[in-house]
């Protein structure tokens, strides 16, 4: 049997593009997180970035399927002000729901971008840092990759994914 081990690679000025697989929709017959792929799986994969809609994304091997733009809550992401006012959450922020300061206080947090955090009052400058549990909402573009067939064990397949020049 064909086994697939699927990379992620993006656009080298794209600084804003998170690639994950997505770990909800690729599950075994046991409900575990699958690893690698075989001939007739679909391997669904979150591209995170600024403007979802104009994500694209080009494979090695297989057919890759666009399956829409998704919303998606993330919950209690732990996020530390340490240098700046300003930090960077794991995915694009379209709104702040919560946040819980873990300690030190530095005031209220408010999106400064779709991929940074600032808080409002404190300064880490002033001698003072930070680490906040901060849920918020966010926007992805979602791909399947379904897999050819092929007479090797294993091998591999690269996804790049970018962003289209508008």
């Amino acid at each position: 049997m064909t086994k697939a081990v699927i990379s992620f690679v993006t656009q080298e000025e794209a600084a804003n593009i998170r690639i994950i697989s997505d770990d909800e929709r690729n599950l075994d017959s046991l409900g575990s997180v699958k690893t690698s792929f075989i001939f007739g799986d679909t391997a669904y994969f979150r591209v995170y970035s600024d403007d979802p809609d104009r994500v694209f994304a080009v494979t090695t091997d297989g057919t890759l399927t666009s399956l829409g733009t998704f919303s998606e809550d993330v919950s209690d992401e732990i996020i530390s002000f340490v240098t700046d006012t300003s930090a960077t959450p794991d995915k694009p922020v379209t709104s702040i729901s919560s946040y819980e300061w873990l300690g030190t206080s530095l005031g209220g947090i408010q999106k400064d971008g779709l991929f940074s955090l600032s808080v409002s009052s404190v300064s880490p400058a002033d001698g003072l840092i930070g680490t906040a549990a901060v849920s918020y909402r966010t926007v992805y573009r979602l791909f399947g990759l379904k897999l050819a067939k092929k007479t090797r064990s294993t091998y591999p397949v690269t996804v790049y994914a970018g962003v289209v020049n508008v």
